[in-house]
């Protein structure tokens, strides 16, 4: 009786395995293709494949996006999904790097130059829902930023400011205080000397910074007092030349904007370095410097300048901000 029973067990689960191995061989016929699609939500020059400029790229909460053309100074308004442009003003001062606070005022960076100062530019939300605007109802919140570009807030309020070539990163409170942070971050390349460009807070809390010189992401750690702690080296890889805007994933992938490779890297939890699109001089993404998610949708600014694998920069679109999508296909395999 006992060796019957053994028997009928034994057969039992072989059975049972055998069943869920056919299952999991029928669920797996099902494989999903991962792709991204890259397009032109707006050419901005639509006459020229090369000339006018955009660096800066950011989006409000009704879903539209701003940037500004170094050259002209003017602030531009593009609502995706209809390709609507409008331009609101033109700045005292050309600007790249841009922001919205939790109230929606709109901040720039302005990096300056010989005999300009850097500046941090503002716009209250109440004169961006007018439309368009004078010049003077442009404010200055902050002096003393030379090279400013990237920004981006913490949960405080605080500002925070790349500054380029220096290596600085400067702290700006909401009323306007600043104090400088070295953070001794090294150029790799003598023919690209800025190491501190995009930022983005993860959601680890730490400070994400591109270095744009050596191909790789840092971060760094802001201690409640507001100090910071050391500088830790998240990736590196030929992949992230040219490291520019970044922008966290609703996922928490890190995305990076590698303008000099005409491309957008994504960087995995882990540090994994995966490219995701790329393309020659041609387009459709022509030296991208700025990102900013809607939703899933990944949007970038085409700077367009001549370097790189964007050189020479005379083929292509030119300025014009680029939409990066998800798309995810679904093939039966016999």
């Amino acid at each position: 009786m006992r060796k019957k029973f053994i028997v009928t067990l034994a057969v039992a689960m072989i059975w049972s395995v055998l069943l869920s191995t056919s299952m999991f061989a029928s669920e797996q016929k099902e494989k999903k293709h991962h792709s991204w699609e890259v397009s032109i939500v707006v050419d901005l020059d639509a006459n020229n494949a090369a000339g006018m400029r955009i660096e800066g790229l950011t989006g409000d909460k009704q879903g539209r996006l701003y940037t500004s053309d170094l050259n002209s100074r003017r602030l531009i308004r593009v609502t995706p999904h209809t390709g609507a442009v409008e331009v609101l003003t033109v700045l005292p001062q050309s600007a790249t790097g841009m922001v919205f606070d939790k109230d929606g005022n709109l901040y720039m960076a302005s990096g300056g130059g010989p005999g300009v100062d850097g500046v941090i530019l503002r716009v209250s939300e109440q004169e961006l829902k007018k439309g368009s605007f004078t010049s003077d109802k442009v404010e200055t919140f902050a002096v003393d930023v030379d090279g400013a570009n990237g920004l981006v807030f913490d949960r405080d309020g605080n500002l925070y400011v790349s500054g380029g070539a220096t290596g600085n990163i400067y702290v700006i409170t909401p009323d306007g205080e600043r104090t400088v942070w070295a953070s001794g971050i090294s150029a790799d390349r003598p023919t690209q000397p800025i190491v501190v460009n995009g930022l983005a807070f993860g959601r680890d809390g730490r400070l994400y910074i591109a270095n744009t010189s050596s191909g790789e992401i840092n971060r760094v750690s802001i201690k409640k007092d507001g100090t910071f702690g050391a500088v830790e080296r998240f990736a590196k890889d030929p992949l992230l030349y040219g490291a520019d805007g970044i922008a966290f994933g609703p996922n928490g992938d890190l995305y990076v904007a590698a303008n000099e490779r005409n491309a957008i890297v994504k960087v995995s939890h882990s540090g994994k370095v995966t490219e995701i699109a790329g393309n020659n001089n041609e387009g459709p993404l022509e030296f991208p410097a700025s990102l900013h998610f809607i939703g899933s949708t990944l949007y970038a600014s085409n700077f367009d300048i001549d370097r790189g694998v964007n050189s020479p920069n005379s083929p292509g679109i030119g300025a014009s901000i680029a939409k990066i999508e998800f798309v995810q296909e679904h093939s039966n395999e016999k």
